[in-house]
């Protein structure tokens, strides 16, 4: 998995940035593992995984993940409701054009790669 781990201004925190593939992941671990406490926890859930195949599944916020020794998965929740009126305002009279969905987005990668990321955001949090 490509990632950067840079200072957002904006929100005057780090950020992890990466590809769209990895969004999701990378929005959650950003948001919700700013601890030291969440991120071992995280980190011996994958170590688990690892070497005892136990699977894990937790929920933060709009965000379900799944880590077990196939790698990590993290479903990210999407509210289009409040959206929808507004999609269909895009397209006028073609309403049956374009259907919302709330599936969200999705994200997956391997143990290693997932276990990298952790450590060097670890890192930087210190």
């Amino acid at each position: 998995m490509d990632y950067n781990i840079a200072f957002d201004q904006d929100e005057n925190s780090y950020r992890i940035y990466t590809d769209y593939e990895f969004a999701a992941i990378a929005e959650w671990v950003a948001l919700y593992l700013t601890g030291k406490e969440d991120i071992q926890r995280v980190l011996m859930a994958t170590t688990l995984a690892e070497s005892e195949k136990e699977t894990t599944k937790m929920k933060y916020g709009p965000f379900d993940v799944l880590i077990n020794e196939e790698g990590v998965s993290v479903s990210r929740q999407v509210d289009w409701d409040s959206a929808a009126e507004e999609i269909k305002a895009m397209f006028d009279t073609q309403e049956s054009f374009y259907q919302t969905s709330s599936d969200g987005v999705q994200s997956e990668c391997g143990l290693e790669d997932f276990m990298d990321l952790l450590e060097n955001w670890y890192d930087v949090l210190q």
